[in-house]
C-alpha cells in the first residue's frame, strides 16, 4: 500500500458502500479530516491528510462507521455493505446502525492495536 490522501480514502469508501447518499457524499472529504483527527488525538501521533499504510485500515473502519451512521440518522438504508472480510446483507430490517456500531468497534480496535504515544506522571502527595 502506499499513502492514501483524504479524497483517495473517500472514494474507495464511497465504492465500498453503496446508494449513498448525496448529503452524506458531498461532505466526505469533511467525514474523513474528522475521523484522522480522532484517531490521531486517540494516538497521539500526527497522520496528516496523506495517511501512511499503518493507519489506512483504522481510517476506513472509522469513516465507515461515520458513513453508516450518517445514513442511519438521515433514513438512507442499503441492501449490503462489504469492507474487506466484513460482509453484512440486509435482511427484513435496516442494518445501517449496526454495521456502524461494528465498524466503530473495529476502528478502534486497529487504533489501540497500533498503539501510540503515552505520557505518565508521577504525583508526589502526602
Amino acid at each position: 500500500m502506499t499513502a492514501l490522501t483524504v479524497t483517495e480514502i473517500g472514494s474507495v469508501v464511497l465504492n465500498m458502500i453503496e446508494n449513498v447518499p448525496d448529503a452524506v457524499s458531498g461532505v466526505m472529504p469533511t467525514i474523513v479530516n474528522q475521523e484522522i483527527y480522532n484517531a490521531e488525538n486517540y494516538t497521539g501521533v500526527s497522520i496528516g491528510t496523506s495517511v501512511a499504510d499503518e493507519y489506512q485500515p483504522a481510517i476506513f473502519s472509522l469513516v465507515s462507521a461515520s458513513v453508516t451512521n450518517m445514513m442511519s440518522l438521515i433514513g438512507a438504508d442499503v441492501n449490503s455493505i462489504k469492507l474487506g472480510d466484513l460482509s453484512v446483507s440486509k435482511g427484513s430490517n435496516s442494518n445501517t446502525a449496526d454495521v456502524s456500531a461494528k465498524w466503530r468497534a473495529d476502528g478502534m480496535d486497529k487504533l489501540t492495536n497500533l498503539g501510540g504515544v503515552f505520557t505518565f506522571y508521577k504525583s508526589n502527595g502526602s
